[in-house]
Order: C-alpha cells, then structure tokens, then sequence
C-alpha cells in the first residue's frame, strides 16, 4: 500500500516513466527480458505470491518486490499488463506445494497454455492505456463548435480488468468518426513520448555513469540491467520517425488554423520547436533532419512558418534546408507512396468520416489541392496565341 501511494504520487508530478520488457515467470525465479534482444537484464528469485486488492483500484498491478541482504529498503516494480491474474493463478501452486515440483510434466504444459493464451491477445500497448496520463498538449487542444464555443472534452472512464478477464475494448471497426484534430493530437501525444524517453535516457546514463565511478567491484548491482536499457538512446528510425510527425504537424496546424483555438496554431507551433530543438541536438546536428524529406510541408504551413516563429525559431528551422523551408510544390515529387503517420498507441483513423466519405488524409489532401492549383495557373495566362483586334470603319 506504501508503494501504491508513492506511485500514485509520483505520478500525479509526471515522474512515471513505463519501459516495456517482457517478464518471464518460472517456479524459482523472476526474469527481465529485453523485449528486442531478448538479452536477460534482472533475474530475482521467487519466494511468494500473493493477490492484493486495493480498495478504489479496478486495474491489476503486478509488483515485484526486491529484498537485497545488504539493503534495509527494498526495491518495488510495477507491471501492468493483461491477465495479470493468470501469472498469479499459475504461479501460485507451485510456491504452494513446496519446490518438489520440476519444470516438466503438468507445470511446463500449463505454462506452454498460459503464454499461447497470452500471445493470442493485443499488444497491451494498444489496447490498455497508461495508468493515467500526466497532462499534455492534447487535454487542451479542442474544436470550436458554432456558436457552442470551445468544446469541453469528456473524460475517457478506465477500462476494468479483473483477475481473470480483461477490460472492455472497442473494436476498430466500431471507434467513433475520427477528425484532423484527432489526427494533431495524436501526433503530439507521440511527440512528447519521445521526448520524455530522451530525457530518462538522459537520466538513466547519469545515473550508471555515477556508479561506475564509485564502483568497487566489477559485479552488477541490482537494478543496472534496467538502466542499462533505459539509457539506450533511441534508434536512427525513431529519429526518423519523430522528425516526420513534427513536419506533419507543421502542415496540420496550417490546416486546423480556424478550427482550434486556446491554444491557437500559432501558440502550438511554438510549442513544437521546443522538442524540435532537443531532436536536433540529440541527434547530431541539423544534418539528420535535413535528410527526413517526406512529408513535403504545405504552402499553408510555410507561410504559418514564416509568419509566427521568433528568431531563434527561425534560426533553427533555416538550418534544416530545403525541405523543412520550401513547399511540396517547389521540391521533387515524393517517390513511393503518399506519407501516412503511425502512431505508438496502435490508433488509426477509421475508413469513413462522419459523413460516410472515403477518409482522406487532410495534409495529403491539401498538397495534392495545391498542385492542382499550380497546373490551372499556367493554363490560364501562359496562352502563345497572340490576339486579334478588329476595327471597325466608321461610316
């Protein structure tokens, strides 16, 4: 319960920061995996296991509680995931029965169950929410209604889980119609997921680096694993990936400019360059980004570019070339196919739009009105047939 309240703390200040990794469960031991490698990062021996409810919790936490001999306080883990209670139930026999049992017979085939029924669900990544998310762009990012003012958004209750079954899960094909703002809020829901992930990678290498200089013996201390992991940086395709999104939304908020207001597009456009900068200086310099070519920016998101950013904003968007300072209309046509974002969460926009329409991207659709514009122009003053004029004799 101590526990459970400093977590609820810490997370009410934006302090929890979840690390996925896979939690493999045998009758003596506790092992951390990572989920890529597969490299073993902690492995704790297995004393009890035990059910706690809480009162006011509907969803399962898994924790792992970490006595070190040398240590008066121990470590706690928290996991949440589905089927938590299936762990429990499965592990609970054998610490139960005593340690005769081997890891054969009846106990591995009833493992070998529990993870192919586990493998048959959902990522939990897509299907369960963090435990609550800290406040972000998106809470404030709303459309304005005619003549309602701003909407006011409604909160999304938490999805139960109990020991055995899981929480109620909208199919896609049911989610409701989403809109662009759906879109923009997404976008910044990932881009401060990156940023946060720089900044405890950041922290999880001062740390190690701390312990290495007061390091006595070679021998690993409890919890290095972990941090091992989290101070990895995140990959050049992650670079990649992030310093489209922000492209993207540069050419969004051009698009939702008279549909969002407090925050306007302005505001959030400002806001943007803040993780820019870090993305930028994190990953070398502007070279990186001056290679992310796709998504071409709107004429729309050039002029907001322009019009709005300060000079220290403008200063560093210049340094980022051609591509991040010209139109679509004035660069090379992207090769391949049309730009579409893919979110963390596993969200996608549905087939149709509230009006039954075929769901067209707004940024794709708005590059794609531009050079329509562009061909008609030509047309329409470029004509070499010179002109004729008749007089007429008076008479």
């Amino acid at each position: 319960e101590d526990a459970s309240r400093k977590l609820a703390v810490m997370d009410s200040q934006g302090r929890i920061w979840a690390q996925e990794m896979l939690l493999r469960v045998s009758p003596d031991h506790v092992t951390l995996l990572d989920p890529l490698s597969k490299e073993e990062l902690e492995s704790y021996p297995l004393v009890r296991c035990d059910a706690v409810r809480l009162p006011g919790r509907s969803r399962s936490l898994l924790l792992l509680v970490c006595q070190e001999p040398e240590r008066t306080q121990p470590d706690v883990h928290f996991f949440q995931g589905l089927r938590l209670g299936v762990i429990r139930a499965d592990r609970a026999g054998p610490l139960g029965m005593g340690r005769g049992l081997g890891r054969g017979g009846i106990r591995a085939s009833k493992g070998a169950a529990t993870q192919e029924e586990l493998q048959r669900r959902p990522s939990p990544v897509a299907e369960t929410p963090p435990l609550q998310r800290r406040p972000s762009v998106r809470a404030v990012i709303s459309t304005v209604g005619a003549g309602r003012g701003r909407s006011q958004a409604e909160p999304i209750p938490e999805a139960e889980e109990g020991d055995e079954r899981p929480g109620p899960h909208i199919p896609a094909s049911r989610a409701p119609p989403a809109f662009p703002q759906d879109m923009l809020n997404h976008v910044f829901d990932d881009v401060e997921d990156f940023v946060s992930r720089l900044q405890k990678s950041a922290e999880a290498a001062r740390v190690l680096e701390h312990r290495e200089r007061g390091r006595r013996t070679r021998r690993r201390e409890a919890g290095e694993g972990l941090l091992t992991l989290r101070a990895k940086p995140p990959s050049e395709a992650e670079y990649t990936a992030v310093l489209q999104k922000i492209k993207y939304a540069f050419s969004l908020l051009a698009r939702l400019r008279c549909n969002i207001a407090n925050p306007s597009s302005p505001e959030l456009l400002h806001f943007l360059f803040g993780p820019l900068q870090l993305v930028v200086d994190t990953s070398g310099g502007p070279r990186f980004a001056r290679e992310v070519g796709r998504p071409h920016l709107t004429s729309e998101a050039i002029a907001l570019l322009r019009e709005h950013l300060t000079p220290r904003e403008n200063a560093l968007w210049t340094s980022l070339g051609d591509s991040w300072t010209r139109p679509g209309l004035e660069l090379p046509p992207e090769e391949g196919s049309a730009y579409s974002p893919e979110f963390s969460s596993g969200w996608e926009p549905p087939a149709t739009d509230p009006q039954g329409r075929a769901w067209e991207d707004p940024v794709e659709k708005q590059l794609q009105h531009e050079r329509q514009r562009q061909q008609v122009r030509p047309r329409l003053g470029g004509s070499d047939t010179p002109l004729v004029t008749h007089r007429g004799r008076g008479g």
